[in-house]
């Protein structure tokens, strides 16, 4: 026979182990809840920069800056780029305008929204540059709508940074030493300096 004590030491320790659980679901953050830390931070970026943000594109070859010299970034607000926002630091060479299923040749360094390098394919981590083929869908195994819009607007010599939201992100990459990480997996939002250096 089961003694009383028993009974109710069971009793509190399964009572124990289901408020932690209900509390751990608490902890459970949704989509809306990802997209609304990711805003915030984004905000923050912009204001301690001093970024402007604008609607229209700048029709500049060189660096887009504003009358106190401050970065200018265009925000996509429609299209399959919807939410990128794009500063131009040198435009590049030539009329060549990238296209779909031609191989770029990068350079980058990615950058979550706290500074943390992320990615880096400008060192002995990576293939230096790095290629890809540039593809008509709406994602890329390794190189997301964000970054691929970003190389499109660059002709061969070209440079911009971007702030690209994680549903716009990479889905995986293996640019550090083997290491696989997906921003969109991981509602990562991320921050590039990409060189276009040549397409084939």
């Amino acid at each position: 026979m089961v003694s009383t004590n028993l009974l109710k030491k069971a009793f509190v320790s399964l009572s124990t182990v289901f408020m932690a659980s209900l509390m751990g679901c608490g902890d459970t953050m949704t989509y809306s809840d990802y997209q609304e830390e990711e805003d915030e931070a984004i905000e923050k970026f912009i204001s301690d920069r001093h970024i402007s943000v604008v609607g229209g594109m700048p029709d500049s070859d060189g660096e887009w800056l504003n009358e106190e010299g401050k970065e200018i970034y265009y925000l996509y607000a429609s299209g399959k780029a919807k939410g990128l926002y794009y500063h131009q630091v040198k435009k590049g060479e030539g009329d060549i305008i990238p296209q779909n299923d031609w191989t770029a040749y990068v350079r980058y360094v990615g950058y979550s929204m706290n500074g943390n390098m992320i990615y880096n394919c400008t060192s002995q981590y990576a293939p230096d540059p790095q290629c890809f083929k540039l593809s008509s869908g709406t994602s890329d195994a390794t190189f997301g709508v964000g970054f691929q819009q970003a190389v499109r607007n660059l002709r061969i010599g070209g440079k911009c940074k971007v702030i690209i939201p994680f549903d716009l992100g990479n889905s995986d990459n293996v640019t550090i030493k083997g290491y696989t990480t997906s921003d969109v997996g991981e509602y990562r939002t991320m921050y590039y300096e990409i060189e276009l250096v040549g397409l084939e």
